[in-house]
């Protein structure tokens, strides 16, 4: 540093022995130097003299300190064959590499409980009476009353859609079927009357029918025999005692 102030000393001292010989020279000799170019050429003696101490100097160099580039990864974009960016998946999109799928279908399991008809054997009856009894005597052509007496001995209760039909025989009836005529609950005994008519020629005949329930099942049998006679004539058959189990 001392060698440097000395240098720069000496450069203005020979500055100002060159301007002071301009000054005191006579006209023949060779023209006087600019004292402002001369100046112009210490100074920048003085800037490369600097400039050369702060280059073989480093401790004396100004650092300027650049700041760090920080990158950001760019994500690469898929690109389909004809040139076009995949399209955006349905549903809520995430930040990141994962997509977000929609979860799968609960299966729920479906039991079906299939409504069966209520079975026959829950539909029970049992003869009581009949009247008139089997094997009576009945004129012929006559009209008359056929009256079963049933009992319920099923668990379901006979109701007013519950009917009687005729299944076979040769008596005459006036109608085929007939509904109840009230309700009948297990245990109790219902009456049923249907109209009939003797036949004209004199002989043995029968009449037998069904009991249905509401789905259309037979459940119970009701006949009767009877003889038909002409008017004063006595049957040579016997008549036939009621049983208390009733047959066809």
């Amino acid at each position: 540093m001392f060698g440097l102030i000395k240098r720069i000393g000496g450069l203005f001292v020979l500055a100002a022995i060159l301007l002071l010989t301009a000054c005191g020279g006579t006209a023949s000799q060779s023209p006087t130097p600019d004292p402002a170019l001369i100046y112009t050429s210490a100074a920048q003696t003085v800037e490369a003299e600097l400039t050369l101490t702060a280059e073989t100097n480093p401790a004396n160099a100004t650092i300027t300190a650049f700041p760090l580039m920080t990158e950001t990864p760019e994500m690469p974009t898929a690109i389909l064959g004809n040139g076009g960016v995949l399209p955006t998946l349905p549903g809520p999109q995430t930040t990141d590499i994962s997509t977000t799928l929609p979860g799968e279908p609960t299966l729920t399991q479906q039991v079906v409980v299939a409504t069966l008809p209520k079975s026959q054997a829950a539909d029970k009856t049992t003869w009581i009476s009949n009247d008139p009894p089997d094997s009576a005597l009945v004129v012929t052509d006559a009209k008359f009353d056929i009256t079963w007496q049933m009992k319920n001995t099923g668990s379901t209760t006979w109701t007013t859609k519950y009917t009687i039909r005729y299944f076979s025989g040769n008596i005459i009836m006036k109608h085929k079927q007939f509904n109840f005529r009230n309700d009948v609950k297990p245990g109790d005994t219902g009456a049923f009357i249907v109209d009939a008519i003797a036949p004209s020629k004199p002989g043995t005949y029968n009449t037998w029918w069904k009991m249905t329930n509401d789905l259309g099942q037979n459940f119970g049998d009701m006949s009767l025999t009877i003889i038909v006679v002409n008017e004063g004539e006595t049957p040579t058959a016997s008549p036939v005692a009621p049983t208390s189990t009733k047959s066809p």
